[in-house]
């Protein structure tokens, strides 16, 4: 997501940068805000009463792209409290602080619901969604992300909850937590440090479910032999004339995939 006035800003060092980020793919701005736009029609023509969004928000954190990416919301109507978020890679490349000015800022009307303190809960009945800001500060010719033990304190703490028991808890992130890369090199740039913690809380907690993004495509995993899930789903700016959003309910305190709806 950018807008003109961004691009004027920044000039030829914003334009390098957003095609870096992009792999070269071009960036229309208005195309991608009427996809989300869709998206948010669909999700609503679905029947969800709450929404997900899992990161890479902008291209590269700018306020003047998280600006656009707010009037989308705005436009949308979208109430208060409906909407989740968390940051992705993209939307730390312009500094260390810009997720947190984002929810101070232009996505202030949706900060309640989204990622910021580690161990927040978002509580929507019989299911409670702990956003986490898995981003880091980094080159754009990197775009991995950091699960730190104090996130992972701060998850354990909320499942040992006795107010939670008999919710399924969604930790919501953008990084997958596991090794989507053979070569460790790589891992490294894109992959989850720390992703072992992770693992480690699924492994222990069965309740517990992941809802990531970032590899913009389908992703449904069992734990072990355990009900714990992790599901990703395609992103938006992939899709074509029919935007698609992922559906999930809640059976027995865990999380299920009801597929994908498009329209």
């Amino acid at each position: 997501m950018l807008d003109a006035q961004c691009r004027r800003r920044g000039g030829a060092r914003y334009r390098f940068a957003t095609k870096a980020v992009s792999l070269g793919r071009p960036v229309d701005p208005q195309a991608r805000a009427k996809k989300l736009t869709r998206a948010l029609r669909a999700a609503k023509a679905s029947g969800a009463d709450h929404v997900v969004i899992t990161g890479d928000l902008t291209e590269v954190g700018d306020r003047a792209e998280f600006e656009h990416f707010a009037d989308v919301l705005e436009d949308a109507k979208m109430p208060e409290g409906s909407v989740s978020l968390v940051p992705g890679n993209h939307d730390a490349y312009t500094s260390g602080s810009a997720w947190r000015r984002a929810l101070e800022g232009p996505l202030h009307r949706f900060a309640a619901a989204s990622a910021a303190e580690p161990g927040k809960i978002v509580d929507r009945g019989p299911v409670a969604f702990l956003p986490i800001d898995t981003t880091c500060f980094q080159s754009i010719l990197s775009s991995g992300g950091l699960f730190t033990p104090e996130a992972a304190r701060a998850v354990t703490s909320r499942i040992d909850d006795p107010a939670l028991r008999d919710k399924a808890i969604v930790v919501v992130m953008h990084h997958p937590p596991f090794d989507q890369h053979r070569n460790p090199i790589a891992q490294w740039i894109d992959g989850l440090r720390g992703c072992a913690h992770v693992l480690d809380i699924l492994a222990k907690h069965p309740r517990v479910q992941i809802l990531h993004g970032h590899m913009h495509r389908v992703v449904d995993r069992i734990v072990k032999l355990g009900k714990a899930r992790i599901f990703g789903a395609p992103a938006i700016v992939d899709d074509g004339d029919a935007p698609r959003v992922r559906l999930y309910d809640v059976r027995d305190g865990a999380l299920e995939s009801a597929g994908l709806f498009a329209m």
